[in-house]
């Protein structure tokens, strides 16, 4: 008797700079179960990565240069990351 097979696809992981008061990059495309890394790159600067979202949110806490914080995507949608410290540094997330 032959059996079925499923192949997942593995879950990816991505790098997000903070630099220059700018996310890099500022639009990204991924699949639920995706893991996204904020690093600060700045030398100086301290940046505040959060989500405000009616299905979950998410807060890095302050983070000084060169610190990270990580997010596992569990919810498909479109969503914005933004900065507390810097209003307009945005990162648009999209979540298959």
């Amino acid at each position: 008797m032959a059996g079925s097979a499923q192949a997942g696809l593995a879950s990816a992981f991505r790098i997000v700079l903070q630099k220059g008061r700018h996310f890099d990059p500022t639009d990204l495309f991924l699949r639920q179960g995706d893991t996204i890394t904020l690093v600060n790159g700045d030398d100086n600067a301290v940046h505040h990565a959060f989500i405000e979202a009616d299905r979950f949110a998410f807060d890095a806490g302050d983070q000084e240069p060169g610190k990270q914080a990580t997010l596992t995507l569990k919810e498909p949608g479109d969503f914005i990351i933004q900065c507390g410290i810097h209003p307009k540094m945005k990162l648009t997330i999209h979540v298959q």
